[in-house]
């Protein structure tokens, strides 16, 4: 048999193997952060098991660390980097990105990022929620920068952009039932970005 499908055939070993562990880390994560019906009780357990996983890919290394590098740029190139994880029946906390544009003429509208297509906004979803998970602020701050260029193209005029960068909680099946459909926005992050400059404020852990 040529080399070239023992090649083959290793690349889609390791690739596979690596969805496996994006799987397992992001249900275990789940777990751990008790967003399942699982309950409190295993917590510590998941988040034992879930070492073994995250150390693979890399999620103990430093940032310039080149395994975790790799690790990421295969991870982000094929699109397996996100949204493999186990979906429990409740209903989790997510998290949304509101710009507050302000105007010469001291007006003030708010937008959210768009993009075109249903793929490209699952994708965008998934990408809000990595940056609200991030440990690296410098990292969330310079991913809301460029979601906040794009913004600012779409709207050239605005002198200033606001980030706002918060949790979404869903009201749970009892405040359903007793008829409340809206959902709550809590704020965690507080960007202002002015051309050529930036400032950032956490408002909470």
């Amino acid at each position: 048999m040529p080399r070239r499908y023992y090649f083959l055939l290793a690349w889609v070993v390791l690739h596979f193997a690596l969805v496996g562990l994006v799987c397992l880390h992001e249900t275990l994560w789940l777990l751990e952060q008790r967003l399942t019906v699982a309950g409190d009780t295993f917590a510590p357990g998941w988040r034992a098991l879930d070492k073994l996983p995250d150390a693979i890919l890399g999620g103990d290394a430093g940032a310039r660390n080149l395994w975790r590098e790799a690790i990421a740029t295969y991870s982000n190139a094929t699109g397996i980097e996100v949204g493999y994880g186990y979906f429990a029946p409740n209903v989790p906390t997510t998290h949304a990105l509101v710009f507050e544009c302000h105007y010469p003429d001291d007006r003030v509208d708010y937008q959210t990022p768009a993009v075109g297509g249903v793929e490209a906004q699952l994708r965008l979803t998934s990408l809000i929620e990595q940056i609200a998970r991030s440990n690296s602020g410098s990292w969330r701050e310079e991913l809301i920068k460029r979601l906040a260029r794009s913004t600012w193209q779409q709207h050239p005029d605005a002198t200033a952009i606001r980030a706002f960068l918060g949790s979404v909680t869903s009201p749970t099946a009892a405040q359903y039932r007793a008829g409340r459909r809206e959902r709550t926005f809590d704020c965690l992050y507080v960007y202002d970005f002015r051309r050529g400059a930036s400032k950032a404020r956490q408002l909470a852990p």
